[in-house]
């Protein structure tokens, strides 16, 4: 999903499946904290602004337009599906945004100072307040029966629900229909050839998920880490790494929004970033990562590819069709 920790775990779910993995959903411990220097009392420069930057492994996943067609392919499939088994289904509409501006926005922690000046570590409350209504607003529509959800996505369910199914349904059928292997999704899945995770091969999410906490290792990000936290300290803040800082647990989303603390310690982060290029060192790491990752699974990416490729000009034609 984003670095922005438990600024809102629903956020790193949501993009769990679309967003470069890991993209910074870190766990930091912040070792202790002496009197801050006030930072929001001088200028401070904001950091490099990594939403412009492509990592290697991108090459192998849906563009955030093309997760779209994707997702809207699928959509399509599943209602019509539903349709022929007498089942009227209505697509939740996308939230919106809410965060990061794209996926590698926040992969690195935050960068600018304007939006830390005002919210610290947190999402803007504006933006917050719009997705939780949204997600209130999805969960106020009229749900399908238990039997109807196993149409929709086989017996792929909570316990609690699957007891719920009636008797047809638990032989495999609903209104005199069979319902087909991992219900209405299982099929169109199938049809798109996409999976389950829209377009990214499990091996593509794998080595994604890989490079971020492996790049934290690297030698030249480790010793960037260390100019960084001097930086910090030398400040009043004592943190061992960026994300630390980041996750430090003091700075949750409350309702009267983030603590002078809190800006103070995001706005000293900041320019400790911007002073020792601490993004640079960490993109240009993962980038080598990845690479080599890429190197040495040549063949099977190259293969997850062409099935992206394929699963692309599937939904389209159906995207196409009446």
């Amino acid at each position: 999903m984003a670095s922005s920790h438990h600024r809102n775990t629903r956020i790193c779910a949501a993009l769990a499946v679309t967003a470069l993995g890991l993209t910074g959903c870190s766990t930091g411990q912040e070792t202790g904290t002496a009197a801050p220097t006030p930072a929001a009392t001088v200028a401070v420069r904001s950091a490099a602004d990594a939403s412009a930057w492509t990592l290697p492994m991108q090459a192998y996943r849906p563009t955030a337009e093309q997760g779209r067609t994707l997702a809207r392919a699928e959509q399509k499939l599943v209602g019509q599906c539903l349709k022929g088994f007498g089942i009227a289904w209505k697509p939740a509409p996308e939230l919106p945004a809410i965060g990061p501006k794209n996926l590698l926005d926040w992969r690195y922690g935050i960068h600018d100072a304007g939006m830390s000046a005002k919210f610290g570590y947190q999402v803007d409350p504006v933006q917050q307040a719009r997705y939780d209504e949204a997600l209130r607003a999805a969960d106020a529509q009229p749900q399908l029966s238990a039997d109807e959800q196993m149409v929709m996505g086989g017996t792929d369910m909570p316990a609690e629900l699957l007891e719920r199914v009636g008797p047809e349904a638990r032989r495999g059928f609903h209104d005199g229909r069979k319902i087909p292997e991992g219900g209405c999704f299982g099929e169109a899945r199938r049809t798109l050839g996409a999976g389950s995770t829209l377009g990214v091969s499990p091996l593509v999410q794998r080595l994604t998920n890989e490079s971020y906490p492996t790049s934290m290792e690297d030698p030249s990000v480790k010793a960037v880490f260390g100019r960084w936290s001097a930086c910090m300290k030398a400040k009043g803040f004592t943190y061992p790494a960026p994300m630390a800082a980041n996750d430090d647990p003091r700075f949750r989303p409350s309702p009267g929004g983030a603590s002078r603390v809190e800006i103070d310690t995001a706005l000293a982060d900041i320019d400790c970033r911007a002073t020792h290029r601490v993004a640079e060192a960490w993109h240009e790491a993962e980038t080598r990562i990845q690479r080599a990752s890429i190197a040495r699974n040549a063949t099977a990416l190259a293969a997850d590819r062409r099935t992206l490729d394929s699963s692309l000009r599937k939904a389209a034609d159906v995207l196409a069709r009446p």
